[in-house]
C-alpha cells in the first residue's frame, strides 16, 4: 500500500499512535530515573504507582480522548494562507487569513491565488498547540483534513472509535480552525495608514503570504538539490547533451523566522525541512554591461581599457597604503596588501580571458596599434594561419615584456599619490607575480590550441 492509499482516518490514527510513542518514552526516562533513586523497601510502591500512570498516560492518547482534547483546543489554532506572525512573532491573538485558490479568482498578480497546487499553513497561538495544528495538515486517500471541515461529514470520526455525538462535537471544534470571525490586529504587527480621501485614510495591514513562500522554498531547492537538476548540471559540466534543463535562481537570498524555535510561528515554518527559512528573489534591475570590444586604437591596454576596470581596485589599494603609510609593518599589513595586489593581478588574466575570446586575427587589423607582445598575449590563436605569429609566441619573451608592462603601470599609478614611494623592488615583485600567471595563460592557450 503507498502512502497516496492510506487512508485519512489511518493517518490520524498512525498520528496519535506516534504520539502516544513519543509521550510514553518520555514517561519512560523521566521514571526510571526516580526507581533508580528510590529506597530499597519504596521500590515496589513506586513501580505500582509508575505502572497506574503509565496506563493513564496510554488512556489519553485513546483516539475518542485524544482528539476530544484536541478539539478543545481547536479555537487555538488558525487556518491560513496568510499567518500574521511572520509579520512579528510576538504578536498574539490577530487574525489570520485564509485565502485558498479554489475559493476566490485571481487577478493577474503572482499570488496566493496564482498557485494551482497549495499547502496551506496553520498558525498556532502557542506553540503547545502544535500537535493539533500538525492534525489539521493531514491528508489520506483522496481528502485531506480540510476538505474534511468543508464537506460537514458528521460521522468521519466514528471510523476512529468515537460516537455519533462526539465525532459531531470534534467536527463543529475543528471548524473554528477556518473561521476568521471579526479581523483584529495588533499593537505589534505593522500597519500603514492609506489615504482615500482628505483626512480619511484606510488602515492597511500587510499580511505575510506563507502558502506562496512554501510554493517557491519547494521549487528553488528541487532547483538546487534534486537528482535530476543535480544531473543536468554534471551533464553541463562536462559538456554533454542532455534532455534536462538546469534551473537556476542568482542572487538568492534567506530570511529565517522564529529563530530556534521556528514551530512558534507556523507548522510550514517549521515544517518541510525549512526550519524557519523562506527563499527571497532578487527584485533588482538587470545591470548594464557594455559590448566587450577588441582594444582597438590604443597603443597600450594598460592606457585605458585595462586601467578602467580596475579603477577602484586601485582606489581602494592606494586608500589602504596610505591609511598603513606610517604605521609598523606586520603580517597582517603585508597579507591585506599582497591580496589586493592579488586581485589586480587576477582582473588582468580575467581581461587577457575576455579579450581572447573574439574571432583569432582580430589583432591584424589596421586599426591594432598594440605593440607585439601584448598581441601576442590577447591574440594567440592566430597563429593558426601566420606562421611568423606563431614563431614570436613559441619564444616566450611576450609573457616578460606585459609583466614589465604591467609593473610599469601599477608603479605609475601608485605614484600619483605623492605619499606613496616606489621603484625598482616593486617594479620586479609586479613582474614576477604577472609573469607567473602569464606562464599558466600560455600553457592553457598551447592545450587548447
Amino acid at each position: 500500500m503507498t502512502l497516496e492509499e492510506i487512508s485519512l482516518s489511518d493517518k490520524i490514527r498512525d498520528y496519535i499512535d506516534s504520539r502516544k510513542q513519543d509521550r510514553l518514552d518520555k514517561f519512560d526516562k523521566d521514571t526510571q530515573k526516580g526507581v533508580l533513586a528510590a529506597s530499597v523497601e519504596n521500590v515496589a510502591a513506586y513501580e505500582m504507582e509508575r505502572a497506574a500512570l503509565r496506563v493513564s498516560e496510554e488512556d489519553r492518547f485513546k483516539p475518542a480522548n485524544w482528539l476530544s482534547d484536541a478539539a478543545s483546543r481547536a479555537n487555538n489554532v488558525h487556518i491560513a494562507t496568510h499567518v500574521a506572525k511572520f509579520t512579528y512573532s510576538s504578536a498574539k491573538k490577530c487574525t489570520n487569513v485564509f485565502k485558498p485558490p479554489m475559493l476566490s479568482q485571481g487577478a493577474g498578480y503572482i499570488s496566493t491565488l496564482s498557485l494551482k497546487d497549495y499547502s496551506y499553513d496553520v498558525a498556532v497561538d502557542d506553540a503547545k498547540h502544535m500537535d493539533v495544528a500538525n492534525l489539521v495538515t493531514l491528508s489520506g486517500g483522496d481528502i485531506t483534513f480540510l476538505s474534511l471541515l468543508y464537506t460537514n461529514r458528521d460521522d468521519f470520526f466514528c471510523e476512529l472509535g468515537l460516537s455519533k455525538e462526539q465525532s459531531k462535537y470534534c467536527l463543529d471544534c475543528f471548524k473554528s480552525t477556518i473561521k476568521i470571525g471579526i479581523p483584529r490586529s495588533h499593537f505589534l504587527l505593522k500597519q500603514i495608514y492609506w489615504p482615500i480621501q482628505e483626512n480619511c485614510y484606510h488602515l492597511l495591514l500587510p499580511m505575510f503570504a506563507s502558502s506562496l513562500t512554501q510554493e517557491i522554498y519547494e521549487r528553488v531547492q528541487h532547483a538546487r538539490f534534486s537528482e535530476e537538476q543535480q544531473e543536468a548540471r554534471a551533464a553541463r559540466r562536462s559538456e554533454k547533451e542532455s534532455d534536462l534543463a538546469t534551473i537556476e535562481f542568482p542572487n538568492i537570498a534567506v530570511q529565517t523566522f522564529g529563530g530556534n524555535q521556528p514551530q512558534n510561528i507556523s507548522a510550514l515554518n517549521s515544517k518541510s525541512k525549512r526550519a524557519g527559512r523562506a527563499y527571497m528573489l532578487s527584485s533588482a534591475p538587470p545591470m548594464w554591461q557594455s559590448q566587450e570590444k577588441p582594444p582597438l586604437k590604443v597603443k597600450s591596454i594598460f592606457r585605458g581599457p585595462f586601467s578602467r576596470k580596475v579603477y577602484g581596485h586601485l582606489i581602494g589599494l592606494k586608500t589602504f597604503l596610505v591609511a598603513n603609510l606610517n604605521k609598523r609593518s606586520v603580517w597582517e599589513t603585508r597579507a591585506e596588501r599582497a591580496h589586493r595586489i592579488d586581485d589586480i593581478v587576477d582582473q588582468l588574466v580575467a581581461y587577457g580571458a575576455s579579450v581572447r575570446s573574439f574571432p583569432a586575427g582580430w589583432s591584424s587589423h589596421p586599426d591594432c596599434h598594440l605593440p607585439l607582445h601584448q598581441k601576442l598575449w590577447l591574440d594567440p590563436n592566430r597563429r593558426a594561419f601566420d606562421k611568423e605569429f606563431e614563431d614570436e609566441f613559441d619564444k616566450k619573451e611576450w609573457q616578460g615584456l606585459v609583466a614589465a608592462d604591467f609593473a610599469r603601470f601599477l608603479n605609475a599609478e601608485l605614484e600619483k599619490n605623492s605619499e606613496i614611494a616606489t621603484g625598482d623592488v616593486e617594479f620586479v615583485q609586479w613582474k614576477v607575480l604577472t609573469a607567473q600567471e602569464l606562464r599558466l595563460v600560455q600553457d592553457d592557450v598551447k592545450g587548447a590550441f
